[in-house]
């Protein structure tokens, strides 16, 4: 149990690190616009890595990348709803944004978790 606190802790920390600053380099740099990016993956990193867990425990589905990147497809679609509705942003730059945000901070965990 405190592995899996952990690494959950260490795994959100890693995320809002890494899409706060593709955040940054977007362009968003006021405190509610950084807040909402760091607010927003509190919400969907661990409700995605328990999903992972829970899912890997009771062997729901096959643990396969198809899956993992379902949820990560997942995760973006939800983070571009929540960014477009908190920030009242343009809707493609928001798409463009979390899928470049979800996908750095993917691509960064698998070369450290792994």
């Amino acid at each position: 149990m405190i592995d899996y606190l952990k690494f959950s802790l260490e795994a959100l920390l890693l995320t809002i690190a890494i899409e706060v600053i593709v955040a940054l380099l977007f362009g968003l740099r006021s405190k509610q616009e950084l807040w909402t990016v760091v607010l927003i993956n509190v919400i969907t990193n661990p409700l995605l890595n328990y999903l992972i867990t829970v899912n890997g425990y009771f062997h729901l589905i096959s643990q396969t990348t198809i899956l993992i990147l379902c949820l990560e497809v997942a995760v973006v679609l939800v983070e571009w709803r929540l960014l477009v509705w908190v920030l009242r942003q343009s809707t493609k730059k928001m798409l463009l944004l979390s899928f470049v945000m979800n996908t750095c901070s993917y691509l960064a965990g698998l070369l450290i978790f792994r």
